[in-house]
């Protein structure tokens, strides 16, 4: 049985299974993925080159690695390509020297549960509802002593807060004895220059994700960028061959053919996510937590509680994703993700009905 802090959204075979229905009947609004076609090209490009998988993929990514490092100046040696990021997260509360790590609460439940795993402490840093879960870095300093394994996502999931990359790189220049993972698996989603953009640091631990941006969670496609020491003593513990030649192939097109795609998808949530976000906000029973991502995390206020909408919901063949399981959320919270405009008009219409039947 799987247990519910670990459930994630997204999950829409097992949800098709489970009402007998085709995965094409269902509006998944559940997984924050982009919201527009795949990228143009690349189903063409894995189509021509799908002969390699007769071939085992390269042990490390070797091309991949370089076309990403090329692409944002580091070194190869500064770079780990991964089953996802998910293959990091769960690398780095096991590398030696640590004494803790700091979760900042509500946000993504794998970083606890790799600490777990790790057999790593952990410290939680509650944020206020009330303030929309906005991180006070300076607040979140104040709490470090060293030797800290320190978790942001940054925009976070499930709230949708950013925070302006040069005040992070700022605090973790400030605080060298700390070692920082940087999750910015959605900032693709924002205007929001990277922390790859910036000096590098070395005690910065940077994750980035070709899932979300690119609509390819199926291939799981990560990286990881850091000081040669640190991936030398995470890429130990790697197992060869962890990242599949179909993956390794869409990455390839993607570092070098992906631009186009990212700016499409920033102009459409552009034009899209303020009429979604403000038609949301205007149902009855829901306020929304102010965000700046594909994704919007609400808060039910009245009597009906997330996992009955949840379930209301896939009568309408529509999945959401039922927050009761983030750490520092309750059974009120739900998120939803930006779709095209019938799918979120779709998500809308369903909402209306089950929160005012009358």
């Amino acid at each position: 049985m799987t247990n519910s802090s670990t459930q994630h959204g997204g999950n829409i075979l097992a949800v098709a299974n489970q009402l007998g229905c085709p995965v094409a009947d269902l509006l998944d609004m559940s997984s924050n993925l982009m919201p527009l076609p795949m990228v143009a090209g690349l189903r063409d490009t894995i189509i021509a080159r799908l002969d390699e998988i007769a071939y085992l993929p390269e042990t490390e990514s070797g091309t991949l690695r370089d076309l990403f490092a090329a692409r944002h100046r580091r070194a190869g040696n500064e770079v780990l390509v991964g089953n996802g990021t998910t293959d990091f997260i769960f690398a780095a509360p096991a590398l030696a020297g640590l004494k803790r790590a700091v979760i900042v609460n509500p946000t993504y439940n794998d970083y606890r549960l790799a600490c777990d795993w790790a057999g790593l402490p952990v410290t939680d840093f509650p944020l206020a509802a009330a303030d929309d879960f906005h991180l006070d870095l300076a607040r979140l300093a104040n709490t470090m002593a060293g030797g800290e394994l320190v978790f942001l996502c940054n925009p976070n999931n499930p709230s949708g807060g950013l925070i302006r990359s040069a005040d992070l790189h700022a605090m973790i220049a400030a605080h060298p004895k700390t070692l920082f993972l940087v999750d910015e698996s959605y900032l693709q989603f924002t205007r929001e220059i990277s922390l790859l953009n910036l000096e590098p640091l070395p005690n910065l631990l940077l994750l980035t994700s070709y899932s979300k941006i690119y609509g390819i969670p199926g291939l799981r496609l990560g990286f990881l960028t850091g000081a040669p020491e640190r991936l030398t003593a995470i890429s130990a513990r790697n197992k060869p061959w962890g990242v599949n030649r179909v993956a390794q192939v869409a990455g390839e097109f993607l570092v070098t053919h992906g631009d186009a795609h990212v700016d499409a998808v920033l102009r459409y949530t552009d034009e899209h996510r303020p009429g979604f976000v403000a038609a949301l906000a205007a149902l009855p029973g829901i306020e929304v937590v102010n965000g700046v991502c594909n994704f919007i995390l609400c808060r039910l206020t009245g009597d009906m509680r997330a996992g009955a909408l949840r379930t209301a919901m896939l009568a309408h063949r529509i999945i959401i994703r039922d927050c009761a399981n983030f750490t520092g959320l309750d059974d009120r919270y739900f998120r939803v993700c930006l779709k095209d405009p019938a799918g979120n008009r779709r998500c809308l219409e369903a909402l209306r009905q089950i929160l005012n039947p009358s």
